[in-house]
């Protein structure tokens, strides 16, 4: 890793156009359902919205990582570490927006590197509408002696000891990482080709994490903003675990003023796979609303 050569390396921007078929299979791929989320899967209804984490699929597309100078790439040893999301402006129902990616960071964790690569976003008018931190772990690219921390990372949560507020349940299909990549862009091989996925190291093909990140976005908005994603401001997450398509996603939520501290678990297996996570909304619900459909069963 050359963290000088990756920081001083400016891409050309990213150009990304979209419609609301796009939002549509996107918010489709992280487990909207039409009974309760009517606003994010028809395109006809009066409150139709994009869901803030769609801002993931131009991040992704700016974000590349496998000809940045100076960053040793190995698509079969990467591993999605953390996000950051701000969304500064509701993404409009379609539009064209233009990102700018840069690496901030690449620290030496031992047993690999952690690149940070922050994306801006941009509408077409030139208005700043997302900033997003990817958080990329090179396993086995580790003890190049760089630093272990960086000012530029944004800080996760600390989950507090006591019982959640809210608790929201939901299961994925089998088919989940299958849409997700369709509607997210995110077309990585590791998610739906069993034999890339043994070459990875999995047994079989995983679940995005982004798209578990995607559920416990709508889990949240769902319960504590009243299913108004005009509410939602920034994000964080940590990937502690994977998951595997037609497992069942248990996010638990802690509100704290107008953040709500979370962490997601699998129902199966008692993992947690998204830790020390909190969202950001401008106005919090006093008391939790949770879907008939999405109560926990626990």
């Amino acid at each position: 890793m050359d963290k000088k050569t990756a920081c001083a390396h400016i891409p050309e921007p990213s150009e990304f156009e979209y419609n609301t078929r796009d939002a549509i299979i996107y918010a489709l791929g992280v487990g909207a359902r039409a009974k309760e989320d009517l606003c994010y899967v028809y395109e006809n209804a009066m409150d139709f919205k994009v869901l803030p984490s769609f801002i993931v699929a131009p991040g992704f597309q700016a974000h590349t990582l496998m000809d940045w100078p100076g960053v040793e790439f190995d698509l079969q040893k990467v591993l999605h570490g953390e996000q950051y999301i701000e969304v500064l402006h509701p993404l409009p129902a379609e539009g064209k927006l233009k990102s700018e990616a840069r690496v901030v960071d690449i620290l030496d964790k031992g047993s690999g590197a952690l690149i940070l690569g922050n994306v801006t976003t941009y509408d077409e008018n030139g208005k700043k509408v997302a900033v997003q931190q990817f958080s990329t772990f090179q396993t086995g690219y580790g003890n190049f002696g760089g630093d272990r921390t960086s000012p530029h990372e944004f800080k996760a949560a600390t989950v507090p000891d006591r019982a959640p507020d809210a608790v929201i349940e939901q299961k994925t299909s089998v088919d989940q990482a299958a849409l997700y990549r369709l509607g997210s862009g995110d077309m990585n091989p590791l998610h739906v080709d069993p034999q890339f996925a043994k070459m990875s190291g999995f047994k079989t093909p995983i679940l995005h994490g982004l798209c578990s990140l995607g559920f416990s976005t709508r889990h949240v908005i769902a319960a504590w903003a009243g299913n108004d994603s005009d509410k939602f401001k920034a994000m964080k997450v940590r990937f502690s675990s994977p998951v595997l398509p037609g497992q069942t996603l248990v996010t638990e939520t802690w509100k704290t003023g107008n953040r709500i501290v979370f962490q997601m678990k699998v129902k199966e297996t008692g993992k947690i796979v998204i830790s020390n996570a909190y969202v950001d909304l401008t106005e919090a619900s006093e008391l939790p609303t949770v879907p008939t459909d999405l109560a926990s069963k626990l």
